[in-house]
């Protein structure tokens, strides 16, 4: 991936100064508008109709008096302080495929920037300066921007190969394995100079709403469980299935949250009377929940001494249906013996034991 705008430059360049230069000397009225509208000192952006409060003017007015300020701006000799900024983000959308969607161009530039910079001022440049243009959202892509000369068509080839990918296998896509698969799709011999880079595909796997990653860097489609899970129950169950082993249910909900499924925390006791009511789940010691997907099957432990009974078909020693029950369930050895003694399920015969038959 090449990099037209050098370390030092990288290095000097605050957008915060060079904003404020640029806004500097207007009157002060028409400054604060900009600022405010903006967020030029790292603040919230405000409404038309917030500034309007503030000044006790119209929205219309504040347009007005915005659009008239950045209109003179533009047209006398105070643009050419944009131009170190237009030229670093000319760079990352050049770097990128010249196409990247509002989010990450942001996020892009500023790693390219100093501590000062603020996103604000990033999108401040891209509002304003009239070398970028913006696609707008929409059912199917979310906001972009591009530059003069952009193929807005090969972002969309790679989201719509991806979808296909995807529908195919039924299954998330690692992030790491993501560049194989775009490679190996037929799009591929259309495209193949702009797919280089894995950077480069992410970037416009981004742009599509229809794909998503999920906390442990896996791509899917949105509307998947695994991939944006609404609820406790299938938040959990992506946490059990990428963990690969049984867990209590206070550790579930530490990892559904240290995780950032979404801002809402979930509560140990919320997560214990959830997935005791799923099927998808299994209790298989005290408060701790394994996937039936594993094996791993319903019921008290007298049931599962009843089940490893059936499925031999023959008398077991204590010490046998301890060792199969202990592949079930997570319990003490005392457990099983109890539950060998304390159920009408099962009768004793010498050292063994044996299902009764249902009559």
């Amino acid at each position: 991936m090449t990099d037209n705008f050098s370390n030092n430059q990288r290095d000097d360049l605050d957008l915060r100064a060079t904003v404020a230069e640029f806004i500097d000397g207007l009157p002060e009225r028409s400054e604060d508008i900009l600022v405010k509208r903006y967020g030029l000192q790292g603040d919230k952006k405000m409404t038309l109709e917030q500034v309007g409060q503030n000044y006790n003017i119209t929205r219309e007015r504040v347009r007005q008096i915005e659009s008239a300020t950045l209109r003179d701006l533009l047209a006398s000799e105070k643009v050419k302080h944009l131009e170190p900024a237009e030229d670093l983000i000319v760079t990352v959308l050049e770097d990128y495929g010249q196409v990247m969607e509002h989010n990450a161009l942001v996020e892009k530039a500023l790693e390219k920037t100093s501590d000062e910079t603020h996103g604000n001022h990033i999108e401040f440049v891209l509002h304003v300066s009239g070398k970028f243009y913006d696609q707008k959202e929409d059912d199917y892509y979310k906001k972009a921007w591009y530059i003069k000369d952009a193929d807005l068509s090969i972002p969309k080839k790679v989201v719509d190969s991806f979808i296909e990918i995807l529908e195919e296998k039924n299954e998330p896509v690692p992030h790491e394995e993501i560049h194989g698969y775009i490679k190996n799709h037929d799009v591929a011999n259309e495209i193949a100079e702009h797919i280089d880079d894995s950077d480069r595909i992410i970037a416009f796997l981004r742009l599509g709403k229809r794909i998503q990653k999920n906390p442990y860097s896996e791509w899917g489609m949105a509307h998947w469980n695994e991939i944006m899970p609404r609820g406790v129950k299938d938040k959990a169950y992506v946490v059990l299935k990428k963990e690969a082993r049984p867990l209590h249910f206070t550790e579930i909900t530490e990892k559904i949250n240290s995780n950032a499924f979404g801002s809402k925390i979930a509560v140990p006791q919320t997560v214990h009377n959830e997935l005791i009511k799923d099927e998808r789940f299994v209790l298989v010691g005290r408060g701790i929940y394994a996937l039936v997907a594993w094996g791993y099957k319903p019921g008290t432990v007298a049931d599962v001494v009843a089940d490893v009974l059936k499925e031999t078909e023959k008398p077991l020693s204590k010490e046998d249906i301890v060792e199969e029950v202990l592949k079930q369930r997570l319990v003490k050895k005392n457990t099983i013996v109890l539950a060998l003694q304390n159920t009408d399920k099962i009768k004793r015969e010498g050292e063994t034991y044996l299902l009764i038959e249902d009559k």
